[in-house]
């Protein structure tokens, strides 16, 4: 029955799905200052686009829909929270490609090996999580144009600014190297660090979805 959620999710956000062709470019023009905030940054732009399905759903009533059929709330939930996590995959196979070649374009290139690629997907993950649990809980709680602020414009906002924040403090004369500095440490301790990111994000998405699936069976509609 989650799968035929995802489907439904999917088939009623028909006019964002376009969109997603777009999303390479903005991860390509915010690589092009810094090629290792690609992967992280893709993976927040579909974690962004995974949300579209609370906008559709409350602008056609589609809660009094899916509330019609046999199925119970919290495999709504189970459902957009798949389908997140989806995008998720889909935010690391695009940024993975294109830090690839980020080579060719990106102002301040990196060149950090396989380690150093599965502590950067570890910390997106862990990124990916955190904002989960900003978001998803919210959304399900008040509704999308209720919710978007605090649940998504908040975060998205915070996010950007603690980026643009990490690429001043790193460009500052001294502090060029904090950053591969950081990531070398890391890959000498790949298992401890990126295991540990690894763990604690999966657990910041539990809780996540066990309080959306609270909140959202005690909402009415």
């Amino acid at each position: 029955m989650i799968s035929k959620m995802i489907v439904l999710d999917w088939r009623a956000m028909k006019y964002y799905q376009k969109r997603i062709l777009l999303l390479p470019f903005f991860v390509i023009i915010m690589g092009w200052y810094n090629s290792l905030i690609i992967i992280p940054f893709s993976v927040m732009m579909f974690l962004s686009f995974s949300v579209n399905p609370f906008a559709v759903e409350e602008k056609g009533a589609l809660n009094n829909l899916y509330l019609t059929l046999p199925v119970k709330r919290n495999t709504i939930v189970a459902g957009r929270y798949v389908l997140s996590f989806i995008m998720l995959l889909c935010g690391l196979v695009m940024g993975i490609a294109i830090m690839l070649v980020s080579h060719h374009f990106s102002l301040a290139k990196w060149f950090i090996g396989f380690k150093g690629y599965m502590f950067v997907i570890a910390l997106s993950y862990l990124l990916y999580a955190l904002f989960n649990l900003c978001m998803f809980p919210i959304l399900f709680r008040l509704g999308y144009q209720k919710g978007k602020f605090w649940g998504f414009y908040i975060p998205v906002i915070l996010f950007a600014v603690l980026v643009g924040v990490y690429n001043v403090v790193t460009s500052l004369p001294g502090n060029e190297g904090f950053t591969i500095a950081f990531i070398v440490f890391a890959t000498e301790n790949t298992q401890l660090i990126s295991g540990g990111m690894a763990v604690l994000a999966s657990l910041v998405l539990v809780l996540s979805y066990i309080i959306s699936v609270k909140v959202y069976s005690k909402r009415d509609f």
